[in-house]
């Protein structure tokens, strides 16, 4: 089967409703990676000369789209991609026809379709599995909080609390991620951690500041094993390098992933990584819908 698709996204040269195949897709993406658009592009394109096999992946045309061959064109070849700082800018985007698609990291897309349902607008019509992605904490290299972050998150992983936290916050999660509270400690110290917002699930902030999500309550059991109260700082998530250097930021949250050759890596001179705390080990291709 996986054979059959490979062969499909190589005809390059066959039309299905309407759309060609030989014609170049605009993909947008939110800025997980430490990458320009430059750089990102600069990587597609190599990537796309002949040094990457789709038979590297584990291809799935989702349930969605299983009889739809209209939606394999998107998969012939990217003209370029375009990163994002938030999924509300990227789907501003597909909707103004600026994207032809999205790529959805795996928790993300599920999320965002359990919450708008089967509507008519929307189709995750692909997706791409195989290599591993992980989120960490980032700090600097010689930042304090390092160790005592490792090592509770390691804790957490150990007794539990993750999966807990992954059941309440991802699995069960709603049309408004559900707000965290953090206790407040007299006297303690205060640790900065650099936070985008807009990558519900996993990561979020609602529009009166309130903080929700999955990273947001790791973060909150993590200051209250530490005693230590939290500040958050608004960052655009191609910024989080830049904040950590110049301690605008004690610790970040980091998207990376490896066993991809000749990928960017996402993990620059000067930061450390904690243990990663979440994984998944999909990404979900999302286009507007097609009618014929």
């Amino acid at each position: 089967m996986k054979k059959i698709l490979v062969s499909l996204l190589l005809l390059l040269s066959v039309t299905w409703g309407g759309v060609t195949a030989s014609a170049a897709v605009r993909e947008g993406y939110i800025s997980y990676s430490n990458v320009s658009n430059e750089e990102y592009n600069e990587f597609i394109s190599n990537t796309f000369k002949g040094s990457f096999s789709w038979d590297q992946h584990d291809i799935v045309w989702t349930q969605y789209s299983i009889d739809r061959p209209e939606y394999k064109p998107y998969l012939s070849t990217l003209a370029e991609v375009q990163n994002f700082d938030s999924l509300s800018e990227m789907l501003m985007a597909l909707d103004a026809g600026k994207i032809d698609r999205m790529e959805l990291a795996q928790p993300v897309s599920e999320y965002f379709f359990k919450i708008k349902g089967n509507n008519e607008k929307y189709i995750p019509y692909l997706s791409v599995g195989g290599v591993q992605y992980y989120l960490s904490m980032g700090f600097k290299e010689n930042n304090k909080w390092f160790a005592p972050f490792n090592e509770t998150i390691k804790a957490m992983a150990e007794d539990k609390t993750l999966l807990l936290l992954k059941a309440q916050y991802v699995m069960d999660a709603e049309e408004n991620p559900k707000p965290v509270k953090f206790e407040k400690f007299p006297d303690a110290e205060t640790v900065k951690i650099a936070v985008t917002g807009d990558m519900p699930p996993i990561d979020y902030v609602a529009a009166d500041g309130t903080p929700a999500g999955f990273n947001t309550a790791m973060l909150a059991e993590i200051a209250r094993r530490l005693k230590i109260n939290v500040e958050f700082v608004n960052i655009n998530s191609g910024a989080r390098a830049a904040a950590l250097a110049s301690e605008r930021a004690d610790g970040v949250f980091w998207f990376w992933y490896n066993k991809v050759a000749k990928t960017p890596r996402d993990v620059p001179t000067g930061v450390k990584l904690t243990e990663p705390y979440y994984s998944w080990d999909t990404f979900y291709y999302v286009g507007k819908k097609l009618h014929k």
